[in-house]
C-alpha cells in the first residue's frame, strides 16, 4: 500500500498544478488594463512564479511552462500542443483566463493561455 500511495503522491497532477496555473495568473492579471508595454513582464513574471511552485511540490519532474497573453480585440487565436512522451508518467495541464467563472469575464481586455508540461525524470 505504502508503495501505491508514493507512486501517486510523485505523478504530475492536474488537481496540483491547475489551482497553481490559476492562482498565479489571476494575481498578476487580475484587474489590469491591457498595457503593451507590460505583457513581456507579465509573461515572465508568471512563467517564472508557476515554475518556482510547481518545483515545490518536490516531484521528480523537469517542468515547461509557456505564457501567452493576447489583447481583448476581437482577433481569433489559435493554439495547440503536441508532445511525444511516457502517457503513464509526463503530463500536460493547460488554464485558460479568465475562466468560465470569472464574473467579470466580458469586461477583461486580455487573455492568456498558460501551459505547464511536467516530465518524470
Amino acid at each position: 500500500m505504502d508503495e501505491l500511495q508514493s507512486s501517486e503522491e510523485l505523478i504530475f497532477n492536474e488537481e496540483q498544478v491547475k489551482p497553481i496555473l490559476q492562482n498565479v495568473v489571476d494575481e498578476v492579471l487580475n484587474k489590469q488594463p491591457y498595457d503593451e508595454d507590460q505583457v513581456q513582464q507579465w509573461v515572465d513574471t508568471i512563467c517564472d512564479k508557476c515554475m518556482k511552485q510547481m518545483a515545490d511540490l518536490q516531484k521528480p519532474y523537469k517542468y515547461v511552462v509557456t505564457c501567452q497573453i493576447m489583447q481583448a480585440s476581437g482577433a481569433g487565436l489559435h493554439s495547440s500542443v503536441s508532445c511525444y512522451w511516457n502517457q503513464e508518467e509526463d503530463n500536460l495541464v493547460q488554464y485558460f483566463w479568465p475562466n468560465e467563472k470569472k464574473k467579470d469575464r466580458n469586461n477583461c481586455k486580455m487573455y492568456c493561455i498558460i501551459t505547464a508540461v511536467g516530465m518524470f525524470l
